[in-house]
């Protein structure tokens, strides 16, 4: 019988994708597990594009799932990939027949994220997680007492305890601009800057509101920041799958993501980007076996000349195959595509919050300030954590408390659709009364 797997992939049309990087044989996987019953057959996508999408991904028809922006629910196409990798790589671990195929994952990936994202091969790290990329960054200075980072007051906790850490072991100085809805970023950080400021670390999307860093804001504060020696580097975690993402054009010397969140990829997986020019600059704390190019036992040694160099040990190599394939199968669908049909739900969940009467948009409300990071604020008196509770254990619906308390986030992607906006809507509404 053919699996509920296979006729998805047959009846998905051009969102059937080839493997990104071929191996040897690729077993077919005949016996899938059934895919959970659907919750929510009474919210129709409302294009065919998207219900063959949806129909791809699990979670989108299990639930109501608005969290992305916590973790990304996986394709069925990615879920195959990690599947079929590890098949194929245990048959002979250590078997060049199987080894070499294996090699050939992490190059592919890193030449892959770099020409989607606008960067040269050389200029990607392939990590496991954004915190990982920002912990490389924030210990490759070498820190004196004294010495600042600027961050905002709206970063994951990712980006705010490798500071922490900074600050009690080696007394470094932080300081913090306000980047709520509304605010100047270039007059923000103008006004934080001193001559011991040696970092600027702050979010191309922010978890907590959503706001974007404008790609033309962000380039001139990079040329700002570089002409006085300081470094830039942005947290990306919200950043590609949601928004439209350009390393290059960003202007920073470092952007840290993760496969595992708006492009629907494994957890464990994630990518830092180096500018080239900055490479020599950004200073290794860890290394170890495969992030040199050369090395003797009397002492010498040569770091690989890219990105690469961050890298070192051994590496799950089928979950990297599966961020390739995340990439790949978002990329077919279009990233613009994805975009333009978040950036249009995000629009029309602004319009019901501001008819409910009782709620208030927290997020920017125009592009291209705004994002599927989608945060309203609760009435008084309406407790984020419960509803956040409430919602998933009566209703399947997915989302999150953030960190102003009557803050509440829908991360919206390209696969929920208006119904499901209006039923969460509606929920919190009768819940906050």
């Amino acid at each position: 019988m053919t699996s509920r797997r296979r006729f998805l992939r047959q009846a998905a049309g051009p969102l059937v994708l080839a493997p990104v990087v071929p191996v040897g044989r690729i077993a077919a996987l005949d016996s899938a597990r059934s895919a959970p019953a659907p919750r929510i057959d009474h919210f129709p996508a409302q294009d065919a594009w998207v219900a063959r999408a949806r129909a791809e991904i699990p979670a989108a028809t299990g639930s109501v799932y608005l969290q992305t922006g916590g973790v990304g629910p996986a394709t069925e196409a990615v879920i195959d990939e990690v599947k079929d990798r590890l098949d194929f790589q245990n048959q002979g671990p250590a078997d060049p027949r199987y080894a070499t195929d294996m090699a050939r994952i992490e190059p592919d990936l890193r030449a892959q994220l770099g020409g989607v994202f606008g960067a040269g091969a050389d200029e990607v790290a392939l990590t496991h997680s954004t915190s990982e990329g920002i912990s490389i960054v924030a210990w490759s200075l070498n820190w004196q007492p004294g010495d600042e980072v600027i961050i905002s007051n709206i970063e994951h906790p990712a980006n705010v305890i490798p500071w922490y850490v900074l600050r009690d072991r080696f007394g470094i100085g932080i300081r913090e601009i306000d980047l709520t809805t509304g605010t100047r970023l270039l007059d923000q950080v103008d006004a934080q800057l001193t001559e011991r400021t040696r970092m600027v670390s702050i979010s191309h999307v922010s978890r907590n509101n959503g706001r974007t860093i404008r790609t033309d804001e962000s380039a001139e504060l990079g040329d700002l920041l570089r002409a006085r020696g300081i470094r830039y580097h942005l947290d990306g975690a919200q950043g590609p799958g949601c928004v439209l993402t350009d390393f290059r054009a960003l202007g920073c010397d470092c952007y840290s993501t993760c496969g595992h969140k708006w492009l629907l990829g494994p957890k464990g997986t994630g990518a830092l980007f180096v500018r080239r020019e900055a490479l020599d600059e950004v200073r290794l704390s860890w290394a170890g076996s495969h992030s040199h190019a050369t090395m003797d036992y009397e002492g010498g040694y040569t770091l690989l000349p890219g990105a690469a160099r961050y890298e070192f040990g051994t590496r799950a190599l089928a979950d990297f195959a599966g961020f390739g394939r995340a990439v790949a199968w978002m990329e077919q669908i279009g990233l613009q595509r994805i975009e333009d049909r978040i950036q249009s739900l995000v629009a029309h969940a602004i319009e019901s919050v501001q008819r409910t009467g009782s709620l208030a948009v927290s997020s920017p409300v125009t592009r291209p300030d705004r994002s599927g990071v989608f945060v309203l604020r609760l009435p008084a008196g309406c407790d984020a954590t419960e509803l956040y509770d409430d919602l998933r254990e009566k209703d399947g619906i997915l989302a999150s408390p953030v960190r102003q308390p009557r803050d509440f986030r829908l991360s919206i992607h390209f696969f929920n659709t208006r119904d499901e906006i209006e039923a969460a809507i509606q929920a919190i509404v009768e819940r906050c009364r």
